[in-house]
């Protein structure tokens, strides 16, 4: 078994969640939480932010790249918690976050859709992970289209909107500096958008 601290719980559809963690025990490695079928967690499933379980899993065999986090958990137990005003400092002394603008996300992979939306192009290069960790240098301001939360970076870029995914309600404006988890949404091929990884805002700490 191993401990594992959960740090997002993502909307999926029909119900379920994409549950984030690190793994205590395995030099803080990234893991996405999956059922032993390879689905997303249900989303009553108890796993909530700063919770730490000890989870018995095992890594998925043929993970979809750059999803590489993906593991299958058969089991566990809640073991303890970090106060969530904790969160954020304790994640800073063990993460290395991407900061400054956008471009700089997923190992500089990410490009710009028509209307500015931050995606990884299906042709690649794709990044070594799915999820990070960013802190922004300007303003990342909330607003509302087509009735999603989405998120706009307020700095000098072309690649400056993100979707907001997190089960927790969004914040109505993220400030330059704010500690912020960002994840890659599986392979996505929109009617009016070019295919790819859509970059998506799961957390702000």
């Amino acid at each position: 078994m191993s401990r594992v601290l959960i740090v997002s719980r993502t909307r999926m559809n029909k119900g379920r969640v994409c549950v984030g963690g690190h793994d205590l025990d395995r030099d803080f490695r990234s893991v996405r939480l999956l059922t032993p079928g390879g689905m997303n967690m249900p989303e009553d499933k108890p796993l909530q932010v700063g919770e730490i379980w000890e989870l018995d899993y095992t890594d998925h065999e043929d993970p979809d790249s750059p999803h590489v986090e993906d593991v299958l958990v058969t089991g566990g137990k809640r073991v303890d918690a970090i106060p969530s005003g904790e969160l954020a400092g304790y994640l800073i002394e063990r993460v290395t976050p991407w900061s400054g603008s956008p471009e700089g996300l997923f190992e500089c992979t990410v490009a710009a859709t028509p209307s500015g939306r931050v995606y990884v192009p299906e042709e690649g290069p794709l990044p070594a992970c799915s999820t990070g960790y960013w802190i922004p240098d300007h303003e990342v301001a909330k607003r509302i289209s087509f009735g999603k939360v989405r998120y706009l970076y307020m700095g000098p870029s072309a690649v400056d909107e993100f979707t907001w995914a997190g089960v927790a309600d969004p914040p109505d404006h993220i400030p330059a500096g704010s500690f912020v988890r960002v994840s890659l949404a599986r392979w996505f091929n929109p009617s009016s958008a070019p295919a790819g990884y859509y970059v998506q805002i799961s957390g702000v700490y």
